[in-house]
């Protein structure tokens, strides 16, 4: 992965931007509008965050060039990292920007490595090797005080943390009236604000993490890595119908191999929510407002309270919700409700950046053997679920969006995937050993695998489908009595994507 991500960073080279999305089929391009939106969605998701409203450390939303208190250049002013730009952080997070756990291959797509010595780079000195940013990087950023849990691995994937099962104070599971522990599901925050310099409102910050450690002997832990967000806007236009339809033209063949799959649906509307591991999101808006609360601690419309309330380490003018649309008469801090590319909260410009990313693109002149792979893909099954492509729908109000085929090899659905991946964690209507179809597109170019980051070995991750219970067990045993050489037809497939 030299020449992608950190990989681009350790070489003094910036990682790339999202992709736009380019023209449909039938030529209808991105308007100059939502192309404007989605650039101006792009430095909105590399801001770095400071805590209090006034701490940031140049203006607001504007490219971070150089840092003020040490007079140090950035390698990246839309992705500074020691420079913030923007303010919000919560006293609570697992991230200060969104890119951090966004830039494989480009921003915008999965998990990956960074350069964990950027101030020291800036300096002059050698970059270290890129690595997992929630190794050091993260934690350690400005002065914060947190202690590493040892499931967050240097040179392992970025994980996010949920606990199965509901612990009091001192880490004890809590339990119903009928003496069973009490279903927990949440996202637990890896670290605080403790310690951070720069915000003097806060300086008296106690907070404590939680104990990751006991929890992990407790076997009270479920990982997610961060899935890509290219063409997440092509996959939000694709209809319900659309998805349905393809259900029912497999079923047959679909029963034969033991596949069954369900949607997961709203339980507001009942329409079929597509987003996260296990589909729980019904939208990119809802992913942008949850990431920002959840993610970073930022408060907005959508999620207006904050994870955590201590006062001591918020500051007693720290607004809440913090990240809301703008109403400022000027644009002195890029605030202005007169500026259409400033009155939108950060938020909300990062759903429009997603919206408009390319979905991810394949090699353009694959091997004869990644070729074979497809083929051997579709044969054994595989395609039942990986639906290679889907159609957005016929009209919609961006034109870019309507009406053209999505590559996504995803049918959307959940699948029982047995006792060997089940994480014991319900979300929507999906349960504790269900998961969405991944999307495949864009395979090729990540580092790590399944929905706990587990492996880096794709054949590895093929092997964990199968396991008591998972409706894959049919079609990894045919995959399992494959030639020698179609097996591998199948990873160079898979990696051409």
């Amino acid at each position: 992965m030299q020449n992608t991500g950190g990989g681009l960073q350790a070489q003094g080279k910036k990682i790339p931007p999202p992709p736009l999305i380019g023209p449909s089929p039938s030529e209808a391009a991105i308007t100059d509008n939502e192309k404007a939106l989605f650039y101006e969605g792009i430095l909105r998701a590399g801001q770095l965050e400071s805590t209090c409203d006034n701490c940031a450390m140049v203006t607001d939303g504007s490219p971070a060039i150089r840092n003020p208190n040490n007079g140090l250049r950035e390698a990246d002013p839309i992705f500074p990292q020691f420079t913030t730009n923007s303010n919000g952080l919560g006293a609570r997070h697992n991230a200060d920007q969104c890119f951090a756990c966004h830039a494989q291959p480009t921003f915008g797509g999965s998990g990956g490595f960074l350069v964990p010595n950027p101030v020291q780079v800036a300096q002059g000195l050698p970059a270290r090797p890129p690595e997992n940013p929630q190794f050091n990087l993260i934690p350690h950023r400005f002065g914060k005080q947190n202690v590493v849990p040892s499931f967050e691995l240097q040179y392992g994937p970025i994980r996010e943390v949920r606990f199965i099962h509901k612990v009091d104070a001192n880490g004890d599971f809590i339990h119903d009236t009928n003496g069973n522990p009490i279903p927990d599901g949440g996202v637990h925050q890896l670290w605080t604000v403790r310690g951070i310099q720069g915000d003097q409102t806060i300086s008296s910050c106690s907070l404590v993490q939680p104990d990751f450690e006991k929890q992990v002997r407790q076997h009270n832990v479920a990982f997610r890595i961060p899935l890509q967000m290219l063409g997440l806007g092509l996959i939000e236009s694709i209809q319900d119908r659309e998805i349905l339809s393809h259900q029912a033209a497999t079923a047959s063949a679909r029963a034969a191999l033991g596949i069954a799959g369900r949607p997961n649906r709203s339980g507001n509307d009942g329409t079929i929510t597509r987003f996260g591991w296990k589909a729980q999101n019904k939208s990119i808006t809802m992913f942008a407002g949850e990431a920002y609360n959840v993610e970073m601690g930022i408060t907005n419309e959508l999620f207006p309270t904050a994870t955590e309330e201590d006062p001591n380490c918020n500051g007693a003018n720290k607004p809440e919700p913090n990240d809301v649309t703008r109403t400022e008469n000027n644009d002195r801090i890029n605030q202005s409700f007169h500026n259409p590319l400033h009155i939108l909260a950060d938020w909300m410009e990062f759903q429009v950046m997603m919206r408009f990313t390319d979905g991810p693109r394949p090699e353009p002149y694959p091997s004869r053997s990644a070729i074979r792979g497809k083929q051997v893909f579709s044969d054994i099954g595989c395609a039942l679920c990986h639906t290679p492509t889907m159609q957005t729908a016929p009209v919609m109000n961006s034109a870019v969006l309507q009406d053209r085929p999505v590559n996504l090899y995803s049918d959307i659905l959940l699948h029982d995937m047995g006792t060997g991946l089940a994480d014991g964690v319900s979300q929507g209507q999906a349960g504790p050993r269900e998961f969405r179809t991944t999307p495949l597109w864009g395979v090729g170019q990540r580092i790590f695998f399944l929905h706990d980051g587990r492996t880096n070995d794709l054949l590895v991750a093929i092997a964990a489908h199968a396991s008591n219970g998972s409706e894959a067990n049919a079609v990894i045993d045919a995959f399992n009595s494959r030639s020698k050489a179609d097996k591998q037809a199948v990873l160079d497939f898979l990696r051409s994507l």
